[in-house]
């Protein structure tokens, strides 16, 4: 059997500007369909604008929420206790001094969270998360050089 000398009829010249003309209008199907679908990608910052946006951060918004929340809860059972000692010390009904000390928590926990308080549960959150984490340090610290005895 003789072979011939040329290219096979799949690899013809217009065979494969066939092919070619296809690839394109597909790719241009794909690029149309991209552009219609698909949201525009969000430009990124400029480093004024992130410096700018670290300088005028609303410190309210920053730190950890449930630090913040033990923060309040702890502030809010301290004024109930204060108001259940001063019910037991005027000598109320039981009732009353419950219904003081309930009454003290929800108010207090309430008035956390605007005004002046709410700075200082800022502040005290933060000072919880470094003591938080100095005492962490120091224990593992301790346990480290204490471990084997």
């Amino acid at each position: 059997m003789a072979v011939s000398r040329g290219r096979p009829a799949f690899a013809t010249d217009d065979w494969m500007q066939e092919q070619q003309l296809r690839a394109e209008a597909e790719a241009e199907g794909w690029r149309r369909m991209r552009q219609k679908f698909v949201r525009p990608e969000p430009a990124l910052p400029t480093p004024a604008r992130v410096i700018a946006a670290a300088v005028e951060a609303d410190p309210h918004r920053t730190g950890s929420a449930i630090l913040k929340a033990v923060v309040r809860f702890l502030i809010a059972a301290f004024a109930a206790y204060l108001a259940w000692i001063a019910g037991t010390d005027a000598r109320f009904g039981e009732f009353d001094i419950w219904m003081a000390t309930g009454s003290t928590f929800a108010v207090i926990l309430a008035l956390s969270m605007f005004g002046p308080a709410r700075g200082f549960v800022h502040a005290a959150a933060e000072t919880m998360r470094w003591l938080l984490l100095i005492g962490i340090g120091f224990g593992a610290t301790w346990l480290a050089f204490n471990w084997a005895g």
